[in-house]
């Protein structure tokens, strides 16, 4: 059994995150006036209002969404340990997010359900928990935006944005990714740039390019940087020309989308002529 642990994560402005590991604290009825509670429990179950409330308990895979000054406690079921990440999200976050999904003002939203088994809401919980820490913040913006949408359109009473494909947009938005791929560029820039909420944009690019905005950046970094290395520039220049957060990450991004790593690469087409982006 891995060491109990629980940790606390700095992340984003409005959102701070918990994980906890092979836990078996026992946290007594309390209430957070101000916080959205969202938690994923990777292992084992938790009672949220105490024992004997099955209806309740929040076991392996499965979300709990808990309300800013719903009293609630929180302790380990069945074999007496448990695992789980939970995102406490300001009011203020929570309620831009929700005027976000809908395009129109919103009071503050509150969840319907205390226990989520929805794979719309959990699996995103767990690809967010999983970005959390990685190089990428755009990934972990979009992951955050798009899950927490998922989470209010399914149990917060927050209806879906209908608006058509808008095809102009989205092809700013590709130019707009592919260009000065040196620097960081957020979710939050990009939508108020083009237009349109974030959320709408998430799904609208998505739907029309087959891949979320970070992961067509991405891949347009691979190409600059295909294109650097067959021109014979030096891999620690072509990894910061490209925007790679280290040389590590420009390794092992280039060799999962060529299958080579750079070096290889570099032995095998330096000085060849270049593709256009």
């Amino acid at each position: 059994m891995d060491a109990p642990s629980i940790e606390f994560i700095a992340s984003m402005p409005g959102i701070e995150i918990c994980r906890a590991s092979s836990s078996t604290h026992v946290f007594p009825r309390h209430f957070h006036d101000d916080l959205y509670s969202v938690g994923l429990m990777h292992r084992g179950a938790c009672c949220c209002l105490g024992p004997g409330r099955d209806d309740a308990t929040v076991r392996q895979g499965q979300a709990c969404l808990i309300n800013p000054g719903q009293v609630h406690a929180g302790g380990p079921a069945r074999d007496g340990v448990f695992s789980y990440t939970m995102f406490y999200l300001s009011l203020d976050l929570v309620r831009s997010l929700a005027e976000d999904v809908s395009r129109n003002p919103q009071a503050a939203p509150e969840f319907t359900e205390l226990v989520s088994d929805r794979p719309e809401v959990c699996e995103p919980l767990r690809q967010l928990a999983e970005s959390l820490g990685g190089e990428d913040d755009l990934r972990t913006e979009s992951a955050l935006v798009r899950t927490i949408g998922n989470v209010l359109r399914a149990h917060g009473g927050v209806s879906k944005d209908e608006d058509g494909h808008d095809r102009t947009f989205v092809r700013r938005a590709r130019e707009m990714l592919a260009a000065d791929l040196d620097r960081k560029v957020t979710l939050r820039d990009m939508a108020s740039t083009l237009g349109v909420s974030q959320y709408h944009f998430l799904r609208s690019f998505k739907r029309q390019t087959g891949v979320p905005p970070h992961v067509f950046r991405t891949q347009r970094r691979v190409e600059l940087a295909r294109n650097l290395v067959r021109r014979g520039t030096p891999l620690s220049e072509v990894a910061q020309l490209a925007g790679f957060a280290d040389q590590p990450h420009f390794t092992n991004t280039f060799k999962l989308y060529t299958g080579v790593t750079p070096g290889h690469y570099a032995a095998r087409t330096a000085h060849a002529p270049t593709t256009s982006l």
